[in-house]
C-alpha cells in the first residue's frame, strides 16, 4: 500500500514538473492563456468568451435576469 502511494506521488511530481518545463526553462515564462476570447483562431471564427456572448444575447431580452441585483 505504501509502495503504491510513493509511486503515485513520484508520478504526479514528474507530471507537474513536465508541465512546468516551459516556465522553468524560460526567463519570465508563463502558461499560455486558456481563455477562448484570447485565442486568435477562435476570434477569426467569430467565437468569443462565453460571458461576452451571453451578455450580447441577453441585450434587448425583456425576460432577462439582472445579475447585478442578485
Amino acid at each position: 500500500m505504501l509502495k503504491a502511494i510513493i509511486i503515485s506521488v513520484v508520478l504526479l511530481g514528474v507530471g507537474v514538473a513536465g508541465m512546468c518545463v516551459r516556465i522553468i526553462a524560460k526567463k519570465n515564462g508563463t502558461f499560455r492563456s486558456q481563455d477562448i476570447g484570447q485565442s486568435k483562431a477562435m476570434r477569426e471564427r467569430g467565437v468569443g468568451c462565453t460571458r461576452s456572448q451571453d451578455r450580447q444575447a441577453q441585450r434587448g431580452n425583456p425576460l432577462r435576469l439582472n445579475v447585478d441585483e442578485l
